[in-house]
């Protein structure tokens, strides 16, 4: 899952991750009120669900989700980059933490799947559909 070669590359996608999260931290803070935190905490892990979905490298989703959580926690729950406060900002941020599980989930579900070997099925002319992963003739 974030093992394919150590290339590193880590670096480069926390930048863009850091992109990204900045700008969902944008369309947040436009799309919804102050005092609208369950709609600004849903897009901060749409985003770092999704970048989890795509992103193989484990710690570069780490990373950009604890970034993710800190820009949500200090500019949008509370003003001016405050990271202390009260508790509910950061018990909302949990939420931000699951979806970069559950992208992270999905993105091994997805690479498994893409390394099995599907059966394909051909048709035979004497009696209608055979297996090719059969052998063919004997030994």
């Amino acid at each position: 899952m974030g093992r394919e070669r150590a290339d590193g590359c880590t670096g480069f996608r926390v930048a863009a991750g850091a992109a990204v999260v900045v700008g969902a931290a944008l369309v947040a803070a436009g799309a919804f009120a102050p005092d609208e935190l369950p709609g600004r905490v849903l897009v901060m892990a749409g985003v770092v669900g999704a970048y989890a979905a795509v992103v193989a490298d484990l710690r570069a989703v780490a990373a950009v989700a604890a970034l993710d959580a800190a820009v949500f926690v200090g500019f949008l729950a509370h003003r001016y980059g405050e990271l202390t406060g009260s508790g509910d900002a950061w018990s909302q941020a949990v939420a931000i933490g699951f979806a970069a599980v559950l992208g992270a989930g999905y993105r091994h579900l997805r690479s498994i799947g893409a390394e099995a070997r599907p059966v394909t099925r051909i048709t035979g002319p004497e009696s209608g559909v055979k297996s090719a992963s059969r052998k063919r003739g004997r030994a």
